[in-house]
């Protein structure tokens, strides 16, 4: 019987002994629990500070890239047509790539009443500039800084300028580009008949430098010459509107201009003014 307490006593304060190690052991445990659980908060905050840092990087990359190719807009429009005007423009580094290509967007007008005749007035590459950008999240394909898709105009409150985003061949870009733009009035008699005039203004970009160049640089836009070719067309009967469909690197737009007509026809001198910039580096 004394054995027995005895073990009994023993087992006890072995028992004692065990309970006591598990509430020393439970401080340390809860302390890594702790420790690890705010690893874990800072790493997931860590990750999306940086999502967002770069989130922010990408958009500001792409509004200097945005007033970059505004700023160059501005100067081309400035010098066209004044002969031997000429803007030096700062670009300032947005991170992706500025390319020319003078020989780029196709443009062809066609003069049509759309029943008896057509004649292709225009066939020629205009050009263009853009900015090739960084890989961003950002969704802008097919946004308009300035102008919309509309392959040409004939109403002045639109500009001629386009300035978009979309897909390149390997990136994503910001292009500028120029549309043409038509009016039409009646300029007195000839022969008899009311005699119209239909002028289309082009800015032909064909002239510039095949240029590549990366971070910050200035560039040089002259407005070197104004070329005008003129086609007279006589009708013999009344027409009230003639169209021109512009087919712009495959955007295709028609727009129709009224015509000063009478029973027996009248006559349409078809002007198209082209103005011829040059985009090149400037040497600062």
């Amino acid at each position: 019987m004394q054995e027995r307490r005895l073990l009994n006593k023993l087992c006890k304060g072995h028992l004692r002994e065990f309970l006591q190690s598990k509430k020393a052991l439970a401080i340390p445990v809860t302390y890594l629990i702790l420790f690890v659980s705010l690893m874990a908060i800072i790493s997931v905050t860590y990750s999306f500070a940086v999502v967002k840092i770069s989130v922010r990087g990408a958009l500001l990359k792409i509004s200097v890239a945005k007033q970059n190719m505004q700023l160059l807009d501005d100067a081309v429009r400035s010098v066209a047509w004044s002969f031997g005007a000429s803007e030096v423009v700062y670009m300032d580094d947005c991170g992706g790539v500025f390319q020319t290509e003078p020989t780029a967007k196709t443009l062809v007008l066609n003069f049509t009443d759309n029943q008896s005749f057509y004649d292709i007035a225009f066939n020629s590459s205009v050009g263009k500039a853009f900015h090739k950008l960084e890989p961003s999240e950002s969704d802008y394909d097919g946004l308009f800084v300035r102008g919309d898709n509309r392959a040409i105009i004939n109403q002045s409150a639109f500009t001629v300028t386009q300035l978009y985003f979309g897909i390149g061949d390997d990136a994503k870009e910001l292009t500028l580009c120029y549309r043409p733009s038509a009016t039409a009035a009646s300029i007195g008699t000839s022969n008899g008949k009311p005699l119209n005039l239909i002028r289309v203004h082009i800015i032909n970009l064909n002239s510039s430098q095949d240029l590549m160049l990366r971070e910050k640089f200035y560039l040089k836009v002259t407005s070197l010459n104004v070329t005008t070719a003129t086609r007279q067309y006589e009708f013999n009967v009344s027409v009230s509107s003639l169209a021109l469909r512009a087919n712009f690197d495959g955007t295709l737009t028609t727009v129709w201009l009224p015509i000063s007509s009478i029973s027996e026809g009248a006559l349409v001198n078809l002007e198209i003014v082209v103005c011829n910039v040059k985009i090149q580096r400037a040497e600062v």
